[in-house]
């Protein structure tokens, strides 16, 4: 029968009692111990009589602590049942002298209720006459490093208390004992430790896990240094590496090593006979945590548990070359300042002007008009003047057109110049680069996409309705995977990322890969200004990644208490620094082209003004002929002399 004593605290905290004869025991000992514990819901699952249940129960109630009770004389049944109604830690305790105490601790172990949630106290008042003791029966139970179980033995006058635990009975490991201190009539209780629990249970005895971890294409030969290696590794993504340094710190301290098994993906789906993966191989218990990290959805917690806090993040991009042609299909390479094509663009303008001033000087019938031509243009540039001959014969020949070539050399040379400086400038500074700003963009484009042979890739291209990219359903995922579907490719799917990056240097291809991945190629292959021209657009946007382990267990609390103090003492970050690789960047040395398309205003008004320029020329030709015609045609009167 469950009686249940409720009194409303400020403290929520379930406290879970097995109890045998009551006046066997010294309420005062149990009262300091769960005071000590800071204990304010108390359930008693006992053995005793209803007059001695009621006592227990006032003497809690009185101290502020609510309690319910269960005699487990007969009917162990209700012992779980009870323990699910609770969300909060739940202490324990449990005469020894019981009958039903090894069925109660063997459903209590079966049940996984010897964790750091239930919070145990066993007096130990077994006769000699049994055939077990409290330790014997310990031995055969499944306790784990997070187990909260004291053993109190009566010891003359005083009580000796004795944690018991074990760093992973599934692993082979054996029963673990440390004296926690003593509790007297005249000195109440004594605790020898006030420190974490995991302080005391800092050594684990070199104990074995059982880890899995991700090596994209499974090599035939794994070494476990491929994992913390400081270099890129083909197959091995840059969470797994730093997830792997850090749980190699908590080795060096905490003494356990790692049984690894290799998978090629991270999640898969929870069915018996799936292929291996992180996610499924934790959900049945066949391993006991992952040496790799993974992005969490609501989905997956239903599978594994996750390790607090995050090691580092995933981030991946579409790599590519600045394209050539922009908006409104203009040229976004016109030219690039001291490149070749600037030095041809000024030798077909000498070579226009020089034709212009040749054809100028057979008009005026000037000898040799071609060396003429070509000597003048010449000094032009080089800021010198020609003059053919001495004055004596020069002032026959009329110099209006030398005069008028030089002054268009000097003035358009002028303009060009400042023009095209200005518009460069403008454009590096104030314009926005050329690249592609979001996936409709992507979408658009010329580029044929390529991908590394990923996990996630892998099933995001399987899977209709899995929006892995943005972690919430986007229509723009669908419509970026109906493109690389139905566009016609001459190149697998699928690439490594040395050859992916090699593909992406002709200016045809967007390769999708991790910038970690990328950047240890680019560093190596790419000159400057490839690396100017290289553009990049993000598609998994930073994401904290968490360390996994099984539901429900019992490592959990040690590793989030371990991952906490590496990253308040900076090994986290540490970790993160060592394999973020170098970022190849564009060094600013080589100029970047001119984008036409955002300077085609400038060029336009030249354009204008050139062709108002001509026209102006053509109507003072005209003007001048007309004029000369009317003063021509003039006669003027006789003198009366005449």
């Amino acid at each position: 029968m469950l009686l249940v004593f409720a009194k409303t605290l400020s403290i929520p905290l379930l406290l879970w009692i097995f109890i045998g004869t009551a006046a066997a025991w010294d309420l005062r000992f149990v009262l300091d111990y769960f005071r000590r514990r800071d204990v304010r819901h108390l359930s008693l699952l006992h053995c005793t009589s209803p007059n001695d249940e009621l006592t227990f129960g006032h003497t809690f109630i009185d101290n502020n602590v609510r309690i319910s009770t269960c005699s487990i004389n007969k009917d162990i049944t209700k012992i779980e049942n009870v323990l699910r109604r609770h969300s909060v830690p739940v202490g324990v305790l449990l005469n020894g002298a019981c009958d039903n105490t090894y069925n109660v601790l063997d459903k209590s172990s079966k049940s996984g209720l010897f964790d750091a949630s239930h919070i145990w106290l066993i007096l130990d008042h077994t006769s000699a006459a049994r055939n077990m003791t409290i330790d014997d029966m310990f031995q055969q139970m499944n306790l784990s490093v997070d187990s909260d179980i004291a053993i109190a033995t009566v010891t003359g006058s005083h009580y000796e208390l004795t944690d018991i635990f074990n760093f992973g009975k599934i692993q082979g490991n054996e029963l673990e004992r440390k004296i926690l201190g003593t509790w007297d009539q005249m000195n109440g209780l004594k605790i020898s430790s006030k420190s974490f629990k995991f302080y005391d249970r800092w050594d684990f005895h070199n104990l074995t896990f059982r880890v899995v971890t991700v090596v994209v294409g499974q090599p035939k030969t794994f070494e476990p240094d491929m994992l913390t290696s400081l270099f890129y590794t083909k197959g091995i993504s840059v969470f797994t590496k730093t997830a792997a340094i850090v749980l190699d710190v908590l080795k060096e301290k905490h003494n356990f090593r790692f049984n690894y098994t290799v998978a090629g993906r991270w999640i898969g789906p929870p069915d018996k006979n799936a292929s291996l993966a992180v996610t499924n191989s934790l959900y049945w218990g066949q391993q006991d945590l992952s040496c790799t990290s993974a992005r969490i959805t609501s989905e997956r917690l239903q599978w594994v548990d996750i390790f607090n806090p995050p090691v580092t993040q995933i981030e991946s991009r579409f790599f590519y070359l600045i394209p050539n042609k922009g908006i409104g299909n203009y040229e976004n390479r016109f030219l690039t300042p001291l490149s070749p094509a600037v030095w041809w663009c000024s030798v077909g303008a000498g070579i226009f002007c020089v034709a212009v001033l040749a054809v100028a000087a057979v008009l005026e019938r000037r000898p040799r008009p071609a060396i003429y031509a070509m000597l003048s243009v010449l000094g032009a540039v080089c800021q010198q003047g020609y003059e053919e001959g001495t004055g004596i014969v020069e002032h026959r020949y009329s110099c209006q057109g030398q005069r008028v070539t030089l002054l268009v050399i000097g003035l358009t040379s002028m303009l060009l110049y400042n023009y095209y400086t200005s518009s460069v400038v403008s454009w590096l500074l104030s314009a926005a680069p050329p690249t592609l700003s979001d996936i409709d963009g992507l979408i658009r484009s010329d580029f044929e996409l390529i991908f590394e042979n990923i996990g996630y890739t892998t099933g995001w291209f399987e899977d209709a309705g899995f929006f892995y990219y943005k972690g919430y359903k986007d229509p723009k995922e669908d419509e970026l995977r109906e493109k690389v579907r139905n566009t016609k490719r001459t190149k697998d799917l699928y690439q490594t990322v040395e050859y992916g990056i090699e593909l992406i240097r002709t200016g045809d291809y967007a390769y999708h890969t991790e910038p970690y991945s990328a950047y240890q190629t680019i560093s190596r292959t790419f000159v400057d200004s490839e690396l100017c021209r290289l553009g990049s657009l993000p598609m998994i946007y930073p994401s904290p990644v968490y360390i996994m382990t099984q539901k429900k267990s019992s490592y959990k609390e040690f590793f989030n208490w371990s991952l906490m103090r590496l990253n308040e003492r900076g090994h986290i970050k540490a970790a993160q620094a060592r394999v973020a690789g170098f970022i190849a960047t564009c060094s600013g040395s080589t100029p970047r082209a001119l984008a036409l398309g955002q300077a085609a205003p400038a060029f336009g008004l030249l354009a204008s003004i050139t062709i108002v320029a001509v026209v102006i020329m053509f109507l003072e030709i005209l003007w001048h002929r007309w004029a000369y015609k009317n003063r021509k045609g003039l006669s003027f009167p006789k003198t009366r002399n005449e």
